[in-house]
């Protein structure tokens, strides 16, 4: 994989680590802090973590790939993700194990990590130049 994917990647983990211990003390201040939510809360992370390195690494494959079959491949991978967010969604809901809000806001969290640090990124720019 490329260097800097890599590193994009570890700092997207980094974020989602923080954003994690984030979420944990806020169920802990709203008094909601239960083996259940906290678990709901690094399932739903660690499968938005794992589609995540699967998308870069599906990515980076159909650059080399012609055109029809790299087609293929990308949706291949789109259901694979999508059947991955399912499946621990579908657990939550039947299972009273992990909680499926948390397990929702869990899966969130790449997107929400990726967002912050692209303002966090901009206002940092502005500010040098």
């Amino acid at each position: 994989m490329d260097r800097q994917l890599l590193e994009n990647i570890k700092k997207i983990y980094s974020g989602i680590f923080i954003y994690n211990i984030v979420g944990i003390l806020i169920l802990f201040v709203i008094k909601k802090a239960s083996v259940n939510t906290v678990g709901g809360l690094i399932a739903g992370s660690v499968v938005s973590m794992i589609a995540l390195f699967l998308l870069a690494r599906n990515i980076e494959a159909l650059v080399e790939k012609e055109k029809r079959k790299a087609g293929f491949v990308a949706a291949f991978g789109y259901i694979i993700r999508l059947t991955m967010y399912a499946a621990v969604l579908i657990y939550a809901a039947l299972s009273k194990n992990i909680n499926i809000y948390t397990v929702a806001i869990g899966l969130i969290s790449t997107n929400i990590v990726i967002k912050t640090q692209q303002l966090v990124f901009k206002k940092k720019h502005r500010k040098e130049d």
